[in-house]
């Protein structure tokens, strides 16, 4: 998870850098044009290549950006309905009575909630990814501690000679369930990390081979 996450935020800079790379060339460009219009001995051809120049590197600079802010506002989306179903269940957790009273409560109080803002931006998708993973470890936790009192209980029941073989049933069923959500979401958001990361991947790997580009842009 950690490998992705670090590929995902080191793909979405390098896509930012080039972004910038573009539009900084654009403004080079159009000083050189203005200060080169201006000379009034030497005069700069209307149909000049340098407005050529200019078109093509701002065409491509709106094509990088959207997909830059349509990548980074999909993929935050996403973060952000797996960390409140995550959420959820670690909240539904504190409902269950399981004897272990204080670890229980040490398990739920590291629980990070996940504000959504409006800006995203490398820092915030770095948290929200961290407190997922944060959260997702200690719904595996409480599992750990919850198999611990279905062992306890059953072996009490067997010592105790009590037929309370429904009970027994339902918190096994109970753990289950939660054990099938925590691999639910724990796969969701490991293919969600794996999907961006080939994606961004993908869009970086086209600027740095792109001859076209290569040939307005770079010296």
């Amino acid at each position: 998870m950690l490998s992705n996450t670090e590929l995902i935020i080191d793909n979405l800079t390098n896509l930012d850098v080039n972004i910038t790379k573009i539009k900084k060339k654009i403004s080079m460009i159009n000083k050189m044009y203005n200060k080169l219009e201006k000379n009034k001995i030497l005069t700069i051809d209307k149909n000049s290549y340098l407005i050529f120049q200019t078109q093509f590197l701002k065409n491509e600079y709106m094509y990088y950006s959207n997909i830059y802010n349509i990548t980074i506002e999909k993929f935050a989306f996403e973060l952000y309905d797996i960390s409140e179903y995550i959420t959820l269940i670690l909240i539904s957790l504190d409902k269950l009575e399981i004897e272990h009273v204080n670890e229980k409560s040490n398990i739920l109080n590291k629980m990070i909630h996940v504000k959504k803002v409006k800006q995203i931006n490398y820092g915030k998708l770095t948290e929200i990814i961290n407190s997922t993973i944060t959260n997702l470890k200690l719904i595996n936790d409480f599992n750990k501690l919850f198999d611990s009192y279905i062992k306890k209980t059953q072996t009490k029941n067997k010592d105790l000679n009590l037929h309370c073989n429904t009970f027994e049933i339902n918190i096994v069923n109970k753990k289950n369930t939660i054990l099938l959500e925590y691999n639910k979401y724990m796969d969701k958001f490991n293919k969600l990390l794996e999907y961006f990361k080939e994606c961004l991947t993908a869009v970086n790997d086209q600027i740095d081979t792109s001859k076209l580009l290569d040939f307005f842009l770079n010296p």
